[in-house]
């Protein structure tokens, strides 16, 4: 019997797309255009729908050769394993560091592949697997039939070369935010990452296009209902591949985070490598700040400062640039950008 991977999860707070069709049996490479972000494979169909409510279930992703500088993260078929952390707290540990732009092309990253010789490339896999309505899918994976919704924009399309397969994170973005420094292997592997539902997506080309490789900074889909899984698929895909943030996309995530209502729902993030990384510990509340109270205020969920009152001003807290949500009782983020004591 071969081993499963281990799956290391961490859970993100944000509503996350629900499946919404079934998938048929797979068989060999889809004969339909090949596109991705910045490929045209044709404009999208006409119609919309409602609010959408596509995903992809958990599936293999590529495995790296031996050369690869560090071990790209791996799945499992299996049950997701608990654990969980804000995502107001998954987005204080990303790294920031400035964009690095210089050498970028495609060709570096490598797609579609077929990564589990099924017969099938990543772009089919996103697409039989994202369907509201199944495909019929014939010899040399040719794919006919079917229906999607583009969630960023409700289009529903019925035609799969009508579609684009979006990197929820670019290849260029992915490459300035650190994928410049990695082997091809691992280029290739975040390029065709089907080990997790949020990595890629099916949408409307017209969408992925004015998307282009901008970062929440710049853009956010047009349905506004799509926002936050949006925002929370865009985390997870830089947690998961340890991939860094600027300054200015940090605080447009830190307000937009701050804005979300979906505080309840989960989406599973697969560790890199997977290597079990366990939910970090509950915070010690700040001492002496409410006379020895043990809540911690849930406005700043990334650190532990106790509740009002008394009212607490930066110089009497240690804490620098942490994630702060509304009402922020302290008033810890004067500027209003979702990060407070910021000096």
């Amino acid at each position: 019997m071969v081993a499963l991977a281990v799956v290391a999860v961490l859970a993100i707070l944000v509503v996350i797309r629900q499946p919404v069709g079934t998938s048929p049996v797979l068989g060999t490479p889809d004969a339909s255009a090949m596109s991705s972000l910045g490929d045209p494979s044709g404009g999208a169909a006409a119609g919309s729908a409602g609010p959408p409510t596509a995903s992809r279930t958990q599936r293999p992703s590529p495995s790296s050769d031996s050369g690869a500088s560090s071990p790209s993260p791996t799945a499992s078929s299996g049950p997701v394993p608990n654990g969980s952390v804000p995502i107001a707290a998954l987005l204080a540990d990303l790294r920031v560091a400035p964009e690095r732009r210089d050498g970028y092309q495609r060709s570096l990253f490598e797609y579609w592949i077929d990564a589990d010789g099924d017969g099938c490339n990543t772009r089919a896999e996103v697409l039989i697997a994202e369907a509201a309505s199944a495909p019929t899918v014939g010899e040399g994976c040719a794919i006919t039939g079917g229906a999607w919704v583009s969630a960023y924009d409700g289009l529903r399309i019925s035609a799969s070369g009508d579609l684009d397969i979006d990197h929820v994170v670019p290849l260029a973005e992915a490459w300035d935010s650190g994928a410049y420094a990695w082997t091809a292997s691992r280029r290739r592997d975040f390029a065709n990452d089907l080990g997790v539902p949020y990595a890629l997506i099916a949408v409307s080309a017209s969408s992925n296009r004015s998307k282009g490789d901008k970062d929440p900074a710049d853009w956010l889909p047009p349905l506004a209902s799509d926002d936050c899984p949006y925002i929370g698929a865009w985390i997870a895909v830089k947690v998961r591949w340890d991939l860094s943030v600027d300054e200015r996309e940090l605080n447009a995530l830190g307000r937009l985070v701050s804005g979300c209502p979906s505080a309840s729902e989960i989406v599973p993030i697969v560790g890199p490598g997977g290597a079990v990384v366990p939910p970090p510990p509950a915070p010690s509340p700040l001492p002496g700040t409410t006379g020895g109270s043990t809540a911690c205020d849930p406005a700043y969920p990334t650190v532990c400062i106790a509740p009002a009152p008394p009212d607490l001003d930066c110089g009497d807290i240690p804490f620098r640039r942490f994630v702060v949500l509304a009402p922020d009782p302290h008033r810890f983020d004067g500027d209003n950008d979702g990060v407070g004591c910021e000096s």
